[in-house]
């Protein structure tokens, strides 16, 4: 009889605990809601010669992502993070990716993206922010404190080519965003 009480006791702990964190609780918070109708996706203009601005955006429209929420403002700080992960893949011994332009102009869309909307990982297709001619075989994506480094996934991968980039985000988040072929 005790053992069915100190289960009980720990099976509502976690009920408890766990209902103040995950998607479910932070889309009540939020007052998010899942949508039927393909909500626009937003992706600069390929341009090799002129780095990515919110005036070149271009809209294309992407199924599947988390709609109807107000979108959080972005800080406007971003980066390129190449030499980031080229750093850490040296440090194991990796060689380094080789940059793709059109990669890094993929990556930085789609991490300002994540940044304007609160993605802590992949929207629904990252490969939507690629722009025409160009692919990749992966994306990885994480979205911390700056201090924490870079943290996606990908890049200890077998791959020869890549683009990152980052967006600080108005929650004090770095969305790190990294495609590689």
């Amino acid at each position: 009889m005790m053992l069915r009480c100190l289960l009980a006791l720990l099976a509502l702990t976690i009920v408890v605990v766990d209902s103040d964190a995950g998607p479910l609780r932070r889309r009540t918070a939020t007052g998010q809601r899942y949508s039927n109708s393909p909500p626009v996706v937003v992706v600069p203009a390929a341009s090799a010669s002129s780095p990515v601005s919110p005036a070149t955006y271009t809209a294309y429209s992407s199924p599947l992502l988390i709609a109807g929420s107000e979108s959080a403002a972005v800080s406007g700080a971003s980066g390129d993070g190449l030499d980031e992960v080229n750093a850490k893949r040296v440090a194991r011994g990796l060689p380094p990716f080789l940059r793709d332009d059109s990669l890094t102009h993929a990556a930085q869309a789609c991490a300002a993206f994540r940044a304007q909307h609160g993605l802590f990982g992949h929207t629904s297709n990252d490969f939507a922010f690629l722009p025409a001619g160009a692919w990749a075989n992966a994306a990885g994506c994480a979205a911390y404190p700056a201090s924490y480094g870079w943290m996606s996934c990908c890049v200890y991968d077998n791959y020869t080519y890549a683009g990152a980039a980052w967006v600080m985000g108005a929650d004090g988040r770095r969305y790190m965003h990294l495609f590689v072929r």
